[in-house]
């Protein structure tokens, strides 16, 4: 069943970060020209570039807001962590063209104390073109850590906060 947008971004009331329907986070978006290579079609890279800006949207639909997180480690908060890549891995199916609409649809596949692991998928959405509407284009994994600062000026590994945790299960579980 689709709703017309549960969690509509908490914070920011803005269409702009998407919605959840069931327990995937949907993050539309349409190709642009900066988007593509010299034929005309996504550049390879910019799947996870597209996977990113749903990854964020995402977050902040939930009411999880990077930059309130970043301000707080620059302020020198010990409670601070930050939600960093570790590890992506890409499947490229098919790709889309200048103009085409996609979808990134996040969901939550596990997770953990201090980790969590997503997999998203970028689809292919709307009429008027030779890619069937739905069509999966990229599928990627994306293992994700907590992190926290430490006294030697690097990050390392921290549980995640209660809260964090319980909004991330409480919006992307069953």
């Amino acid at each position: 069943m689709t709703t017309e947008p549960r969690n509509r971004s908490r914070d920011t009331g803005s269409a702009l970060d998407g919605w959840i329907e069931g327990v995937v986070h949907i993050y539309p978006l349409r190709v642009q020209y900066e988007d593509t290579d010299a034929g005309g079609i996504i550049y390879h890279s910019n799947y996870v570039s597209f996977a990113e800006r749903g990854r964020s949207a995402c977050l902040r639909c939930l009411g999880i807001r990077q930059e309130d997180a970043l301000a707080a480690l620059q302020q020198g908060d010990s409670e601070a962590v930050m939600l960093v890549v570790r590890r992506v891995e890409v499947d490229f199916m098919m790709t889309a063209g200048l103009g085409a609409e996609l979808r990134v649809e996040t969901a939550l596949l596990k997770l953990g104390g201090a980790s969590m692991k997503l997999q998203q998928t970028i689809r292919h959405v709307g009429e008027g073109t030779k890619i069937e509407d739905g069509h999966i284009l990229a599928r990627l994994l994306v293992d994700i850590g907590c992190v926290a600062p430490h006294v030697d000026g690097g990050k390392r590994p921290r549980r995640m906060p209660s809260d964090l945790a319980e909004r991330l299960r409480q919006a992307l579980t069953d």
